[in-house]
């Protein structure tokens, strides 16, 4: 089922694992939830967005808003460094 995973995942959605502190893991959850690049996760709000983790996924140990919120905050970095 996803062996193709990796092209899709090249194409529109790869970019997400260009910030440090989220591999393929985190990259999963945060695509569940609707947040397939780096983009979409600049709009988002770290505690918004845990609430949507936590009800699709339930607690995830080692998962925090301050985690969240350091993904967005590199989101908005590597945008300003590398515009659209």
């Amino acid at each position: 089922m996803s062996t193709n995973d990796t092209s899709d995942h090249s194409t529109n959605k790869g970019d997400l694992d260009q910030l440090k502190g989220i591999g393929l893991r985190y990259r999963a959850i945060l695509e569940q939830v609707g947040v397939a690049s780096i983009k979409e996760l600049r709009h988002r709000n770290a505690a918004n967005l845990k609430v949507m983790i936590e009800a699709r996924h339930g607690p995830v140990v080692g998962l925090s808003e301050l985690q969240i919120r350091t993904w967005i905050d590199k989101a908005n970095a590597h945008t300003d460094t590398h515009p659209a």
